[in-house]
C-alpha cells in the first residue's frame, strides 16, 4: 500500500487537538476519576469493524452538561504504549498521516477506545473530576473495501435528485450525473426532465440506468433511461444502444438489473418492470432491435418488481406482490422469489423468504407476516441482503425498515445486521424507527490469510435525522455468518442533504485525493472535523 511505513508502537507524546486544550491537560486527567457519568460514545462503537481503506477514524461523544474537555486513548497489545488525544472539541478525526500509518500496522486486532469528560475553567482549572471513562473498540480489517459508492441524492434547498458518489477512504463527494446533463434522445421533448431517481450500475461501470422523471418533481411520470458517466459521453446513450431499444425501455418501469454474464455484443440485457404495472419482469436486449420479452415464472400468478440478477447471469430474484405501483412494490405482504434466467425463458419460481424452497403461490398470498423487498446479491452470489419490515405495510421509506440477509438458496433462516441499531447509549433511538434501507454490497468479497471472508454492505438510515449512508459489515468463517458489527458512517457525505438508494459498483469516476475539492463536491464532513 502507498504512504508511510508501518509503526510499532504508539507515540508517547500526547496530542493537543486543538488550540483551547490547556497545557496542564495531563495533570487535571490525572487524578481520580468520579464512578459515573461516562460520556456517550457514538463513534466508534463497541466491536466496530473497518476496512483497511477506510475514512479516518472520527471519535464522536456525547458529553455530561457543562464537561468540556476530553481526553481520548486508543490502546492495543500490539503496542506497550497509549495514544493519547486531548480536546475541547465533541468530534476528533485521526490525522491523516498517523492513519495511513495505522491502518497497515495493527489489523486484525482489537484496538481500545477511553473517553473521559471533565469541566475546567477558562484559566485551565478543574471545575468537575474526571468522568468514569467511557470504552468502545474498532478492529481494522486485513482487507480493504474495493469499488465506488454512487448514490441518490436531493441536496439542501432542491426538490431533484441527482447522483453523486465516492471511494472508501476518499474524504469529499463529486457530482455524477444531473438532470441537466442527460442528453437527447434520452431526455424528454418537453425539457421539463429534472429528476434522477433510483439506479443502477452497468457491469462495466462506465453508464447507469435510472428512472427519470420531472424536474421539482411535479409528478409521477417517470420513465427509465441509461447513459454513459464517462467524461467524455457523459449524459449521452451508450454507443451500442440501439435507439429502438431505449425508446422500448423508456415505456418500462422500475429499478433496471444487469449481469455481468450478460453484458457484452450480442448479449446487453436490461431487466425491467412492464409499462403496464402488470407485473410481468421483461428483458430487454439494448443492442437489437426488436429483441425483447417476457420471463416466465412459473408457479408465481402474482406480479413481479424489483430484480436482482446475479453475477453468474443464471438467477433473477425479485418481489412477488399483487401491490405496484410506477413499477415499484407499494404495499406487502410480500416474499423474495427466485426463477432461473434460462437463457431469456425462466422457469419454475420458488420463494426466497417467506417458506423457502416451496412454489410462488399462484393462489396471490405471500406470507402475511413479512414485507420483504429490496433484494441484492452478494457479490459471489452466495448472499441476498434485503428490506424487511412485519406484516403488510408500505414499502416506500417506512421508518420501520431494518436490512437482513439470507442464504441465496434460502437454506437458512434470514439474519438480522445489528447495524440496523442506532449507538446503545442514544436511548431516543431505536430500530426498528430509523428507515434502515436499499442495501448494496461492495463490489467484490475477499478472503484473508486469518480464514475469514469479508463483505461490505451499504445502506441508507434516517437516524441521523435525515436519510444517510453507513457501511454494515458481514464476515463467514467456516461457513458461519457474523453479522453483529455496528454500522460505519460515512462522513464525507454532506449531512445537509437527503443521501438515499446507494450503489456499490466498479463506478469508473475519477478519484479524489485528500484536500481535493472535486466539481460539485467539497471537502464537507457531516460534523465539525478537529483532526484535519
Amino acid at each position: 500500500m502507498d504512504g508511510p511505513p508501518p509503526i510499532t508502537d504508539f507515540p508517547p507524546t500526547p496530542v493537543m487537538g486543538d488550540s483551547n486544550v490547556p497545557a496542564n491537560a495531563p495533570t487535571l486527567f490525572g487524578g481520580t476519576p468520579r464512578t459515573n457519568g461516562a460520556p456517550c460514545v457514538t463513534a466508534p462503537e463497541p466491536n466496530t469493524l473497518m476496512p483497511r481503506n477506510w475514512l479516518r477514524p472520527m471519535f464522536e461523544y456525547t458529553p455530561g452538561s457543562g464537561e468540556n474537555l476530553f481526553q481520548i486513548q486508543l490502546s492495543t497489545t500490539a503496542f506497550a504504549n497509549r495514544y493519547t488525544i486531548y480536546t475541547t472539541q465533541t468530534t476528533y478525526t485521526l490525522d491523516p498521516t498517523f492513519w495511513s500509518q495505522l491502518r497497515i500496522s495493527v489489523n486484525d486486532q482489537p484496538i481500545n477506545v477511553s473517553v473521559t469528560a471533565m469541566t475546567v475553567s477558562g484559566s485551565g482549572t478543574a471545575q468537575l473530576a474526571p468522568s468514569a471513562p467511557a470504552q468502545s473498540s474498532f478492529t481494522i480489517a486485513p482487507v480493504d473495501a474495493p469499488g465506488k459508492i454512487v448514490y441518490w441524492a436531493i441536496p439542501n434547498g432542491s426538490a431533484d435528485g441527482i447522483l453523486r458518489g465516492f471511494g472508501i477512504g476518499e474524504e469529499s463527494f463529486e457530482d455524477v450525473l444531473t438532470g441537466p446533463q442527460v442528453q437527447p434522445p434520452a431526455s424528454s421533448v418537453a425539457l421539463n426532465d429534472g429528476c434522477i431517481g433510483c439506479h443502477t450500475a452497468t457491469p462495466d461501470g462506465k453508464a447507469v440506468g435510472f428512472a427519470f422523471g420531472p424536474h421539482n418533481n411535479s409528478g409521477d411520470t417517470y420513465y427509465d433511461t441509461i447513459v454513459d458517466i464517462e467524461p467524455a459521453t457523459l449524459g449521452y446513450a451508450p454507443s451500442f444502444v440501439d435507439p429502438t431499444q431505449l425508446s422500448t425501455i423508456r415505456t418500462m418501469h422500475g429499478i433496471p438489473a444487469y449481469s455481468g454474464s450478460h453484458w457484452s455484443t450480442g448479449d446487453h440485457i436490461a431487466l425491467l418492470m412492464d409499462g403496464q404495472n402488470h407485473g410481468d419482469l421483461d428483458w430487454v436486449q439494448l443492442d437489437a432491435a426488436g429483441q425483447q420479452g417476457t420471463l416466465a415464472r412459473t408457479g408465481d400468478a402474482n406480479g413481479a418488481t424489483e430484480p436482482t440478477f446475479s453475477h453468474d447471469g443464471q438467477t433473477v430474484v425479485y418481489v412477488s406482490t399483487t401491490s405496484i405501483a410506477d413499477g415499484r412494490l407499494a404495499n406487502g405482504p410480500t416474499d423474495l422469489c427466485s426463477v432461473p434466467y434460462n437463457n431469456r425463458a425462466g422457469g419454475s419460481s420458488v420463494k426466497v423468504t417467506g417458506t423457502p424452497g416451496n412454489p410462488c403461490d399462484p393462489a396471490g398470498a405471500p406470507s402475511p407476516a413479512n414485507t420483504n423487498y429490496y433484494p441484492a446479491f452478494s457479490p459471489d452470489d452466495r448472499y441476498l441482503t434485503f428490506t424487511h419490515v412485519a406484516g403488510g405495510q408500505t414499502a416506500y421509506s417506512n421508518n420501520q425498515a431494518e436490512i437482513f440477509v439470507v442464504d441465496a438458496a434460502g437454506a437458512t433462516t434470514p439474519m438480522r445486521f445489528a447495524a440496523n441499531d442506532p449507538p446503545a447509549c442514544q436511548t431516543s433511538q431505536h430500530s426498528p424507527g430509523v428507515t434502515n434501507d436499499w442495501s448494496k454490497w461492495a463490489p467484490e468479497a475477499t478472503a484473508a490469510a486469518n480464514g475469514i471472508t469479508y463483505y461490505w454492505v451499504t445502506f441508507s438510515s434516517t437516524r441521523s435525522g435525515r436519510p444517510q449512508l453507513f457501511v454494515a459489515p458481514m464476515t463467514v468463517k467456516a461457513g458461519v455468518v457474523d453479522v453483529a458489527y455496528p454500522a460505519l458512517y460515512l462522513w464525507n457525505q454532506p449531512s445537509t442533504d437527503d443521501n438515499h438508494t446507494p450503489s456499490w459498483d466498479d463506478y469508473q469516476i475519477p478519484p479524489i485525493m485528500i484536500g481535493e475539492i472535486r466539481p460539485g463536491g467539497g471537502l464537507a464532513p457531516a460534523r465539525p472535523d478537529h483532526g484535519q
